[in-house]
């Protein structure tokens, strides 16, 4: 019963292994339809682009001041991926700026190939929800 008990644990403290061991490999340029595509978020607004998963180079503009991302269809970024947890993760704003913050989902989320928990996000991050890539984005307006 109890490696049963250290087992289930062990399984918690950790996230999928084929997560972590297939963290997907992102070029450090970025395509000039994703650049062209950053012209379009507004002065003082975050955007996420998706850069790797399906529709690349479809834009979420962050435009509430909290997001829900998921697996869950009343998700503000729905992500139908069987590697997203229902409710994975939340963005919320934070005067200027953006947080991420992980929901307790069985494979987390990666900053620019990290496991967080949580991270206020900075231009240029890359961030990643089960298959899904996104390029993280904020030109302040001051």
């Amino acid at each position: 019963m109890n490696e049963i008990l250290n087992k289930d644990n062990n399984l918690k403290s950790k996230k999928t292994e084929s997560i972590i061991e297939n963290r997907i490999e992102i070029k450090e340029e970025v395509s000039p339809e994703i650049l062209e595509s950053l012209k379009e978020i507004p002065l003082g607004t975050g955007g996420l682009i998706v850069l790797k998963g399906p529709n690349i180079g479809e834009k979420f503009l962050l435009n509430k001041d909290s997001f829900k991302i998921g697996r869950e269809a009343d998700s503000d970024i729905f992500l139908d991926d069987i590697t997203v947890s229902r409710k994975h993760s939340r963005i919320e704003r934070i005067d200027d700026a953006y947080k991420i913050t992980d929901l307790g989902s069985l494979n987390g989320i990666y900053i620019n190939g990290k496991l967080e928990e949580e991270k206020v996000l900075e231009n240029g991050d890359k961030i990643q929800i089960g298959k899904y890539v996104f390029y993280y984005t904020f030109i302040s307006n001051k």
